[in-house]
């Protein structure tokens, strides 16, 4: 279907039917998020010193931004002039809601359906300038778009650390580059609270305070402490700040007040509302808190009071209440709670935060508000009107779908960019994990498997920042970019062209995009990619580079003693191949040197006699640590740390088990497995470990067993003698059914994680 209008004397066709779009080839085409349609056409439109636009078209907001960005990032100015404009701008009204098209020619015409439209047209527009300050040009082309998702987001935590006013309007000016449109603000929890509550002052002037604050990981032993005290908040006019300059980019700003968990911030300020009322600090440590909100009604008005002067500073449709992780500990012990289960006919504590969260719910729902929470608040049910924000994997978006709930996708598996992006170790302290650019690529809201039918209960996604380990705006920007252009691409295009169209894009435009903004983007892509295949009696090794044509070359210390050859050109057609070996272990390294990456990078292996056998994986490992499969345990590269999650298969299960083919009978008397014993990350040893042998695969017979601790263990490896002849040996880790109380994580099942495998 197209439209046909008139302006002044001249006729404009704006094709606004999606169904009617066929994607061309997205090679050329220099915009992220990629457009639905763009079409190259010959040559370019030159750019003076100065361009012309008529102004009577566009949105003040808009013209100001242009007029901005032209002068920031290219030195150009804008003037204005209705008559003979090089940019002319028309809005069309009555078709597709945030459509675009820009036809660019002899002039720039620009044609819009909403002010949300054409600023999204301004920042195509804007990367579609090449050259130099002497001869800047506009690409010749015809681009049709409009987003797929109306909801593509990304989160900032601001109580583990905070961040200026300034800082969030950064943060805000990044995402407008690249369309998102809403801005996730983690305003409270454990470790401050950071919004101005004026009924309840102690809110912020105690439970913005704490006297300590973690050095290093929640994870190392012992702790240790920075003593300087931390604060922050935002007044209500600071607040009212930034969410109106969050409108002027067309970005909704969610706030989020945590409850009824992650409320140790506001119980120092507070503590009547808890449920043992026992005055407590602000913590300067990570982690969950036992300690939250009471669920007696004296704490149910008061969360109502406070949402209220949050509804007055927020104009936003959802407010989200948090809801995840809230330990049931207190309530177990609390008469209080007791009495609140009796009295409403609960069933128990679970029922009993379902309660907590229904009555906040009904709150928001009559000042005509929507609650939106982590997927933990499907417990229980919700009302119509409340949504679901899917973090624990796609499980609970999808059930929530199912019941009709709206649903914004964020799983840790492709959205937490707290999460290392590389394995290297130029890689800056993060939480763990691993979430380089490609797995983020990889992911589109829609889980696999949901009909058509729920489809149209999917809002869109969004990535998460938790700063724990973030205490800055730098390495703030370093998390989120280039993860949020891998990100964009699956909430805005309807078709997005494949990972090495979108990094070949990256590479050429907007690296140099994002410098043009001063933003500390990683460079984490540029670090060389470790490629471990199996191959006869050993490992093939090869490297890849960002760039399709990086030449690698390579240094090896094959006798471990720190005496590196000649440097060497690496073929990429000829991988480095390292053999098993059947008498004492043997460390090598690999010293790789490039163009891309400034420094060297050094990888060490161990060759050993199992090195790159099969490995069945009866169990299958989490798919948020499952990098390189059964490979990862037999790859000669043993876990450091901290754990990054890349060097690891990591199991959320109770019972672990895989069968370790020797591709031949062998007299077999110690195996050596590396273990992972991480509690803050909720990350256990198992309890025992059983060995099965074979000689067929199908008859197993009983060769040891092994009870796990931490004394048992060396180096993170647990040795197990053994004393047998077979092919197949299977073995079976067993882990605690779930973790016990007064552990990190309780009630929870523990992570099982385990890496390199040694049979001698």
């Amino acid at each position: 279907m197209e439209l046909h209008y008139i302006h002044g004397m001249r006729i404009f066709v704006f094709i606004f039917s999606l169904l009617q779009i066929s994607v061309f080839s997205q090679t050329a085409c220099p915009i992220i998020p990629t457009p639905n349609k763009f079409e190259v056409l010959n040559g370019k439109k030159e750019i003076g010193a100065k361009l012309t636009i008529n102004v009577s078209n566009v949105p003040d907001n808009v013209l100001h931004y242009l007029k901005k960005e032209l002068d920031l990032i290219y030195g150009i100015d804008l003037v204005h002039n209705d008559s003979d404009a090089d940019i002319s701008f028309f809005c069309v009204k009555n078709i597709v809601k945030d459509v675009y098209q820009i036809q660019i020619n002899e002039n720039v015409v620009v044609e819009y359906s909403s002010e949300q439209s054409c600023f999204y047209a301004v920042n195509s527009l804007l990367q579609l300038i090449r050259g130099t300050p002497e001869n800047w040009s506009f690409i010749k082309c015809y681009v049709y778009d409009a987003p797929r998702f109306q909801w593509r987001g990304l989160h900032l935590d601001v109580s583990r650390h905070f961040f200026t006013v300034d800082e969030v309007k950064r943060y805000i000016d990044l995402m407008a580059l690249y369309k998102f449109n809403t801005f996730h603000w983690h305003l409270t929890d454990d470790q401050g609270w950071r919004i101005e509550i004026k009924k309840y002052p102690k809110l912020t002037t105690i439970g913005s305070i704490r006297d300590s604050t973690i050095i290093g990981h929640y994870n190392d032993q012992p702790r240790i402490y920075d003593r300087t005290t931390y604060r922050g908040f935002y007044s209500q006019h600071e607040i009212k700040e930034v969410v109106a300059y969050a409108a002027s980019k067309y970005i909704t700003v969610v706030p989020e007040i945590e409850m009824p968990g992650h409320s140790r911030a506001a119980l120092a300020a507070y503590p009547q509302y808890s449920c043992n009322g026992k005055l407590q600090p602000v913590p300067g440590v990570w982690g969950v808190f036992d300690d939250i909100y009471c669920s007696k009604k004296e704490t149910i008005d008061f969360m109502k009071d406070v949402l209220s002067e949050v509804l007055e500073l927020f104009p936003s449709e959802y407010i989200h209440i948090g809801g995840d992780e809230a330990p049931k500990k207190r309530w177990k012990r609390c008469g209080d709670c007791h009495h609140v289960i009796e009295s409403n006919n609960l069933k128990d504590e679970h029922e009993l935060q379902s309660y907590f969260i229904r009555q906040i719910d009904a709150f928001l729902t009559s000042k005509g508000r929507k609650l939106i929470g982590w997927d933990e608040i499907l417990e229980g049910g919700l009302s119509p009107n409340a949504a679901v924000m899917s973090w624990r994997g796609e499980k609970g978006g999808v059930e929530a779908a199912k019941q009709g709930h709206y649903v914004v996708m964020s799983p840790t598996t492709y959205c937490y960019f707290d999460y290392y992006q590389s394995s290297h170790s130029m890689e800056p302290l993060a939480i763990g994990g691993y979430l380089p650019l490609e797995k983020v690529y990889e992911y589109s809201p829609i889980p696999k498997g949901l009909t058509t039918e729920y489809e149209k209960y999917i809002l869109g996604g969004q990535a998460n920042l938790w700063t724990e380990y973030i205490p800055d705006m730098g390495q703030l920007e370093y998390m989120t970019y280039p993860r949020a252009l891998a990100l964009i691409q699956g909430l805005w295009c309807n078709s997005k062209p494949d990972y090495d169209e979108f990094l070949e894009t990256y590479l050429l435009y907007h690296e140099a995009y994002l410098k043009k903004h001063n933003v500390n983007f990683a460079r984490s892509i540029h670090y060389p990619d470790l490629i471990i295949e199996r191959a006869d009696n050993g490992i093939n090794m090869n490297f890849k580079g960002a760039s399709k044509d990086v030449l690698f070359k390579a240094s090896i210390d094959s006798l471990g003693n720190y005496s590196f050859g000649e440097w060497f050109e690496l073929d990429k057609n000829d991988p480095l191949f390292l053999a098993r070996t059947h008498k004492d272990n043997k460390n090598v390294r690999v010293r790789l040197l490039s163009d891309e990456f400034e420094d060297t990078v050094t990888y060490v292996f161990t060759a050993n006699s199992n090195l790159g056998v099969p490995i069945d994986l009866i169990t299958q490992p989490h798919p948020k640590y499952n990098n390189n499969g059964s490979l990862n345990m037999v790859d000669g590269i043993k876990g450091t740390m901290p754990w990054k999650g890349s060097e690891w298969l990591g199991f959320n299960e109770t019972a672990v088990e895989f069968i370790i083919d020797l591709e031949q009978q062998r007299q077999v008397s110690t195996i050596k497995i590396g273990l992972l014993e991480k509690n803050g990350s909720w990350i256990y040893l198992p309890t025992e470990i059983k060995v099965y042998g074979s000689e067929d695969k199908k008859n197993w017979k009983f060769a040891t067993s092994k009870k796990v601790d931490s004394e048992s263990l060396t180096d993170g490896t647990l040795g197990i003698e053994i004393d047998d002849v077979n092919r197949y040996f299977k073995i079976s880790l067993r882990a605690m059914d779930v973790i016990p109380e007064g552990l990190d994580g309780a009630g929870n099942i523990p992570w099982t994680f385990i890496d390199e495998i040694e049979i001698k």
